[in-house]
C-alpha cells in the first residue's frame, strides 16, 4: 500500500489567440537644434590702424540669419498590451470509456460555426 498523497499533475493544452488592433498613444516630438562646430575663414589680410579708433557696428553686438529644414522624426515606441480572460465557456462533445483522445483531431461541436478557413 502506498502513502503517496500527492496529488495528479494537471494537464493543459497550451493555446495562443491573436487580436488585431489600433494602438495609440500621444507623442510629443519637441524639436531643437544643435550647433555643429564652427569654422572661421580669414577673408583678406587684417587690418592695423594706430591709436585708438572707435569701432563701428553694434556694442557686444550678434549677427543673426535663419536656417530653416524640413525634418521628419522617427520616434521608436514599444507597444505592447496585457491581456484577461473573461468566463470560461464550454460546450461538451461527448464522452466515452475507451481514449477517444488518442486520435484527437480538431472538434467542431455540433451547435458552432467553424472558425474562417481563410476561404
Amino acid at each position: 500500500m502506498s502513502n503517496d498523497n500527492t496529488l495528479p499533475e494537471i494537464q493543459t493544452c497550451p493555446a495562443v489567440g491573436y487580436q488585431s488592433a489600433t494602438i495609440c498613444v500621444p507623442v510629443t516630438i519637441t524639436p531643437f537644434a544643435d550647433t555643429g562646430t564652427t569654422s572661421t575663414k580669414c577673408c583678406g589680410e587684417p587690418i592695423v590702424t594706430s591709436g585708438r579708433n572707435t569701432c563701428g557696428g553694434t556694442k557686444n553686438g550678434t549677427c543673426s540669419f535663419t536656417i530653416s529644414q524640413d525634418i521628419c522624426v522617427a520616434v521608436p515606441v514599444g507597444f505592447g498590451a496585457s491581456a484577461s480572460v473573461g468566463d470560461t465557456y464550454v460546450t461538451c462533445n461527448g464522452a466515452a470509456a475507451e481514449n477517444i483522445c488518442e486520435e484527437c483531431t480538431h472538434v467542431t461541436p455540433a451547435d458552432s460555426t467553424p472558425v474562417n478557413s481563410g476561404v
